[in-house]
């Protein structure tokens, strides 16, 4: 296999990574968005929890795969 070969399936390996958190994050937002509803939250701290939980996993998952790649 040619090194073009390796780095075109790298590419395309992370072609979907901004789809991919976009829909995570927008997940935990609902689902944030919900439990604010159920609970009468007065701010929306559930929304913002899960929604920045979310976003530290996908930055967490990104870092620990590409240094796996790095190997």
């Amino acid at each position: 296999m040619s090194r073009l070969d390796l780095k075109g399936n790298k590419v395309l390996r992370y072609s979907g990574l901004a789809t991919q958190i976009f829909i995570s994050i927008g997940l935990a937002a609902w689902v944030g968005k919900w439990l604010d509803r159920k609970m009468e939250m007065e701010k929306p701290l559930w929304t913002a929890g899960l929604s920045m939980l979310m976003l530290m996993l996908q930055l967490v998952w990104l870092y620990y795969d590409l240094k796996k790649l790095d190997k």
